[in-house]
C-alpha cells in the first residue's frame, strides 16, 4: 500500500471561528504533503425585494458581496501566512454544500478540510448540516476538523504546539468491500504518518425473541459472531501488515457509533477514518448513515472516504 499523496486541499470557509481553525489544520496538513490551498467562500442568493406596489421585483446585488468576500479570503493568506502562490481564492453563488462539492470536483482536490458545528437532536434531524450534505455527495474524501475532545486540555496544548500527528487511527469494519475502501485509504494514510492502526468491528445484538427458549439462545449467537468477527479481523490484520506498522484490532458489542466512542477515548484515538456508501434520498433519510452518526457524535476528527471513489479511474494530474 501507497503513502497518500495530496495534492490539493479545499478549505470551505464561511469567516466564522470553527472555518478558521480548520484552516490553520489544513495548513499543517498542506505543508507536510506539499499541497495547494484552494480556499472557497460560498455566498447564498439573497431574497427579491420591491420597492413599491406594482413595481417588478429585483434582487439585491450578489456581485458587491462576492467581491467583498474574496477580499477577505485574500487577507486570510496574510493572516495565516500562506504561500499566495499555493493559495487559491474561490468565491461561488449558490447552495453551500453543492457549489463545495462542484468546486473540489473542477479544481480535482484529493480532500475537503471541512468545519463542523455539531448539531445533534430534532435541530440536526430537520435542518441538516452543510458538512453532511457535503459528506452524502462529495467527490474525494471529506476530512471533518473536530478538537480531540478526550485529551486533557494539558495534551491538547502540547499537540498544538508539534507538527501534525496522528499516532493512532481508527477504523471502523463491518467486512463489506465498502468498509475495505476505508482501511485501504487507512492504511495509506497511516504509512504516511507513522500512525498506528486500530482495526474495529461491533456486534449488533438486535434479536425478535419469540420465546423464552429462543432467548436462551442469545449468548451462544453472539458468541458465534464475535468468533466469527475475530477470525475476520485477524484475516484483515494479517493482509493489511505486510509492510504495514504496528496494526491492532479490537471487537465489541453493541451500538457501533456508541462502541467507537468508547473505544476512541479509552485508547487515545486521533482520527477515525471511515467508508460511507453515499446512499441518498429516501432510502438514507429512513436507514441513516453509520458513517454520518459517527462524524455527528465522535470526539475527534473523521476521514470519510466515499466508497464511489473506488470505482473510478485516476485522473491524470498536471
Amino acid at each position: 500500500m501507497k503513502a497518500t499523496k495530496l495534492r490539493r486541499i479545499l478549505v470551505p470557509i464561511d469567516f466564522s471561528p470553527a472555518s478558521l481553525a480548520t484552516l490553520r489544520f489544513a495548513k499543517l496538513l498542506a505543508a507536510r504533503f506539499g499541497a495547494k490551498l484552494h480556499l472557497v467562500h460560498v455566498v447564498s442568493p439573497l431574497p427579491v425585494y420591491a420597492f413599491a406596489r406594482g413595481v417588478p421585483l429585483r434582487p439585491f446585488p450578489d456581485r458587491p458581496i462576492m467581491q467583498a468576500a474574496k477580499k477577505r479570503l485574500q487577507e486570510l493568506i496574510s493572516q495565516f501566512s500562506l504561500s499566495p502562490r499555493d493559495t487559491q481564492c474561490i468565491v461561488r453563488l449558490g447552495d453551500v454544500s453543492s457549489q463545495i462539492n462542484d468546486a473540489a470536483a473542477k479544481n480535482r482536490a484529493d480532500l475537503i478540510a471541512i468545519a463542523t458545528r455539531g448539531l445533534t437532536g430534532l435541530k440536526h434531524a430537520f435542518l441538516g448540516s452543510t458538512t453532511q450534505r457535503v459528506i452524502r455527495s462529495a467527490p474525494c474524501p471529506v476530512l471533518v476538523v473536530r478538537e480531540n475532545e478526550h485529551f486533557s486540555a494539558k495534551e491538547r496544548a502540547r499537540r498544538g504546539r508539534t507538527p501534525l500527528q496522528f499516532q493512532k487511527i481508527l477504523v471502523p469494519l463491518d467486512f463489506s468491500k465498502c468498509s475495505r475502501v476505508g482501511l485501504d485509504y487507512a492504511l495509506g494514510f497511516a504509512r504516511e504518518f507513522r500512525s498506528g492502526l486500530l482495526l474495529f468491528y461491533s456486534v449488533v445484538h438486535s434479536y425478535a425473541l419469540s420465546d423464552e427458549y429462543t432467548a436462551l439462545e442469545v449468548p451462544n449467537i453472539l458468541s458465534q459472531q464475535q468468533e466469527h468477527a475475530q477470525e475476520e479481523m485477524a484475516r484483515l490484520r494479517q493482509e493489511a501488515g505486510q509492510g504495514q506498522g504496528n496494526i491492532e484490532t479490537k471487537v465489541a458489542v453493541g451500538s457501533p457509533v456508541e462502541q467507537i466512542d468508547t473505544c476512541v477515548r479509552a485508547e487515545g484515538v486521533d482520527l477515525i477514518i471511515t467508508s460511507t456508501h453515499g446512499r441518498s434520498g429516501a432510502k438514507r433519510a429512513i436507514i441513516g448513515s453509520t458513517a454520518e452518526q459517527i462524524v455527528r457524535h465522535a470526539p475527534c476528527s473523521v476521514l470519510v472516504v466515499p466508497n464511489r471513489i473506488a470505482q473510478k479511474r485516476p485522473a491524470s494530474r498536471k
